[in-house]
């Protein structure tokens, strides 16, 4: 076993060490998964797979100091696989998605919010993945590209894409969405 790594010489010890940094992980992820999921219930039930998946192949992490990264990928990959299966995309929940800076007329401030939420949540996941991996958890394009696996260039593609996207959204805005 090694010393100084996550497995530690006996298993409380190495039990002890996993628990601190999923600890300090644990809320971001919550976050990053309602982000993603668009349901609070789900979310928890996501970080909590991911955890335990984590745990499960906690000897496959080779340097703790990159377990935000390490498990960053295992929570991305818990949330694919349940946005498959679930084979739809739901609105992002304005009190489950974190809060933006209030600033002016805060009634405007919620309806914007609430359109850039739904803008967000009528993006497919790979696209919504890449925007909130880069602007909410504030990764460079770099760290993106490694937590999913794909490269900088389809990364940097699916971000211009996916603003473009929201971008098109949001000046349409909810009027012309009545319209229809």
């Amino acid at each position: 076993m090694r010393e100084g790594g996550l497995v530690a010489p006996d298993v409380d010890s190495a039990a002890t060490r996993f628990l601190e940094m999923a600890e300090h992980e644990l809320h971001r992820s919550y976050r990053f998964a309602g982000l993603m999921l668009g349901d609070a219930q789900e979310a928890e039930d996501a970080t909590q797979d991911a955890l335990l998946r984590a745990w499960r192949s906690a000897s496959s992490l080779r340097d703790p100091a990159g377990f935000q990264a390490w498990f960053d990928r295992i929570l991305i990959n818990v949330c694919r696989d349940r946005l498959r299966r679930r084979g739809l995309v739901r609105f992002i929940p304005v009190d489950d998605a974190g809060s933006f800076p209030a600033v002016g007329d805060p009634f405007r401030n919620l309806v914007q919010r609430d359109e850039i939420l739904r803008a967000m949540a009528a993006l497919d996941d790979d696209h919504r993945l890449v925007l909130v991996l880069h602007y909410w958890a504030d990764l460079t394009l770099e760290d993106v590209a490694e937590r999913v696996g794909w490269p900088i260039g389809t990364v940097k593609s699916r971000l211009h894409r996916g603003l473009a996207t929201m971008r098109t959204r949001l000046d349409r805005g909810p009027a012309s969405e009545v319209r229809r």
